[in-house]
């Protein structure tokens, strides 16, 4: 059971993240860079953007390894991770989902 939290709480996290950098750090961004007498975004870029980064990318490992665990021991057998490797008919949707978690990694240049 511990298993299946973590994995919600990783994800929850991840999604979370994302939302913070797309509805308010670019937009945020925008805003300090357009302000003339503020100190622009360099606050930002440097001491809020690396951790947040950071979070970002170790909650999207921890989302997808525990999903894995999950898989693989959640239903009994470890044949359940393979199958949803290889998209066997009843496994085909965890599989593909299973699947967007390194591409997102991987679109977001990490």
């Amino acid at each position: 059971m511990i298993d299946r939290w973590l994995h919600i709480v990783s994800g929850i996290t991840w999604i979370g993240l994302l939302y913070y950098f797309n509805v308010v750090q670019v937009p945020g961004m925008a805003v300090a860079a357009a302000d003339k007498g503020g100190p622009g975004g360099a606050g930002v870029s440097k001491y809020i953007a690396p951790r947040a980064l950071l979070w970002f990318r170790w909650a999207a490992v921890s989302t997808w390894l525990t999903g894995a665990y999950y898989l693989s021991s959640g239903y009994g057998s470890h044949a359940t991770f393979i199958k949803a490797f290889a998209l066997q008919p009843g496994f085909r949707t965890i599989g593909i989902v299973r699947g967007s978690g390194p591409s997102c990694c991987s679109m977001s240049g990490h």
